[in-house]
C-alpha cells in the first residue's frame, strides 16, 4: 500500500511538470526565426523612376519656302552660335521672283505718275470751261463733259495707286523668301539632329502639312532627365525635391537634379497598359559634355528624411488580426504589428509605421529601441503567432551576402552565435 502511494505521488509531481511545461509554452516546439534589434538611424523615402535625358531648350529647324539645299553649313554634332548659317537653298527662283516684283513695281509706279498727270490735265480743262461757260462762250454740255472726263482720270490714279500697293507687296513677299532660302540659328547649341542632305527637296508646312523638319538644335547647358512615375507615387513628388540621376551609359557617375515640372495628366505604356504614369522633369545642377539627349536614365528622388529614426527592417511588418485582448477593447481590421523575440516567445505587438526605404520602415509607436524583431524567414513569419516558441537562428553567408539557400545557423535566446 505504501509503494502505491509513492507511485502515485511520483505521476502526480511528472504530470504537474508538465502541465507547467505546457503552461509555459514548452509543449510545442520552437519555430527556428532570423531576428535583429530595432535601431535608430536616418531613413530616406525615395521614389525611384526611369526614363531619358532631354535638353531643356531645343528647336526643330525647318523651312518656311520649297527649295532644294544648297549648301549644308554644320554637321551633327557641331556646336553653333545664335545667327549662324545652318543651311542654304537653291536662290535663282527667288532672285528672279524678286526681279520680276521689283520691275512691275517700277511699272506700276510709272503708271501712277501717268495717271497724276492726265488728271492734271482734266482739272485743268474742267476749270478753263467753268471760265468760258461764265462768259457764255460755251454750252453747259462741254462742262459736264469735261467734268465727267475729271472724275474718270480721278479713278485711274485711285487704280494705279493700289497698283503701286499690291506691286509693293509683291516685292515685300519676294524680297523676304528670298532671305528665307538662308536658315539661320535660332540660339545657341549642339546640332543634335541633321534630317536631310544636300540636294534635297525640303518642303514649308502648311495647315494641313507639318513643315520638314531639317535638324534639332538644343542648348546642352540645361539638361533634364525625364521620367515616369508610377500612379501609387506620384503623389509624394512636388517641385523642389532633390534627386540624384545616374546613367546607364555612364555607371561611375551620379548627377544631383532638382524637380522643376510634375506632369498632371496620365499616360499608359504599351508594357504596362493597366498603370496610370506621370511625367516628372528633373534638372541636373552640373550636366557635362558626355551626357546626350535620349540616354537612358534612373532617378531616385528624394521624399524625405528622418533623422535618427527607429527602424526595423521591411520585412519584419506584417498584417495581422488583433489579439483576443485587442478585439475585446474595439480592434477588428487587420494592423501592422511586429514579432518581439521575449523570452524564448514571439510576442505580437501593433505598430505605427512611418516612411520606408528600399530595406527598412520606420517605427513610429509600438516598440522600443533594442527590441529584437523576427525578421524571417518568410515561412517562418507566414505561420507566427502571438505566444509561439521561437528560437533564433542567423542566416548563413549566402543569406548575407543577398541570397537565401534556407540553411541557418542555430544562436542562443539573445540572438547570439
Amino acid at each position: 500500500m505504501k509503494k502505491i502511494l509513492i507511485a502515485a505521488g511520483v505521476v502526480a509531481a511528472l504530470a504537474l511538470i508538465v502541465f507547467a511545461s505546457i503552461r509555459s509554452g514548452g509543449g510545442g516546439k520552437a519555430v527556428n526565426v532570423h531576428a535583429e534589434p530595432a535601431a535608430r538611424r536616418d531613413i530616406s523615402q525615395t521614389v525611384t523612376a526611369s526614363g531619358q535625358i532631354h535638353p531643356r531648350v531645343k528647336v526643330d529647324i525647318s523651312a518656311h519656302v520649297i527649295g532644294r539645299i544648297e549648301e549644308l553649313f554644320v554637321r551633327e554634332g557641331d556646336r553653333i552660335e545664335v545667327g549662324q548659317p545652318f543651311l542654304r537653298l537653291e536662290q535663282q527662283a527667288f532672285t528672279a521672283a524678286r526681279d520680276d516684283a521689283r520691275a512691275r513695281l517700277a511699272m506700276a509706279s510709272t503708271e501712277l505718275e501717268r495717271a497724276r498727270v492726265a488728271l492734271a490735265d482734266q482739272q485743268l480743262r474742267v476749270e478753263r470751261a467753268r471760265r468760258l461757260g461764265a462768259d457764255g462762250i460755251t454750252a453747259r454740255e462741254s462742262l459736264e463733259s469735261a467734268e465727267l472726263q475729271f472724275t474718270s482720270a480721278r479713278l485711274q490714279v485711285r487704280t494705279a495707286q493700289e497698283g503701286v500697293t499690291q506691286a509693293r507687296a509683291l516685292l515685300v513677299k519676294a524680297e523676304d523668301d528670298l532671305r528665307k532660302t538662308t536658315i539661320f540659328a535660332p540660339l545657341a547649341g549642339r546640332v543634335i539632329a541633321l534630317n536631310a542632305e544636300q540636294g534635297e527637296v525640303v518642303v514649308s508646312g502648311t495647315m494641313n502639312n507639318p513643315a520638314s523638319v531639317i535638324g534639332t538644335i538644343a542648348d546642352l547647358s540645361e539638361v533634364l532627365a525625364e521620367v515616369d512615375v508610377d500612379e501609387t507615387e506620384i503623389v509624394h513628388v512636388r517641385p523642389g525635391l532633390s534627386a540624384e540621376i545616374r546613367v546607364d551609359a555612364l555607371p561611375d557617375s551620379t548627377y544631383a537634379g532638382e524637380v522643376v515640372e510634375v506632369g498632371s495628366s496620365g499616360y499608359t505604356k504599351a508594357s504596362q497598359p493597366d498603370v496610370q504614369f506621370f511625367r516628372v522633369r528633373i534638372l541636373l545642377a552640373q550636366p557635362d559634355d558626355r551626357l546626350r539627349p535620349g540616354m537612358s536614365a534612373r532617378a531616385e528622388i528624394l521624399v524625405t528624411t528622418r533623422a535618427e529614426a527607429l527602424v526595423v527592417p521591411i520585412q519584419a511588418v506584417v498584417e495581422r488580426r488583433p489579439t483576443e485582448a485587442e478585439e475585446s477593447a474595439g480592434a477588428q481590421e487587420e494592423v501592422p504589428v511586429v514579432f518581439v523575440v521575449s523570452g524564448g516567445k514571439a510576442a505580437q505587438k501593433p505598430v505605427e509605421t512611418g516612411i520606408s526605404d528600399a530595406t527598412h520602415v520606420e517605427v513610429v509607436s509600438g516598440i522600443a529601441a533594442g527590441d529584437e524583431v523576427v525578421t524571417g524567414s518568410y515561412r517562418a513569419l507566414k505561420g507566427l503567432h502571438d505566444g509561439d516558441r521561437v528560437k533564433v537562428v542567423r542566416a548563413a553567408a549566402s543569406k548575407r551576402d543577398g541570397g537565401d539557400d534556407g540553411s541557418d545557423v542555430e544562436t542562443d535566446g539573445d540572438g547570439e552565435e
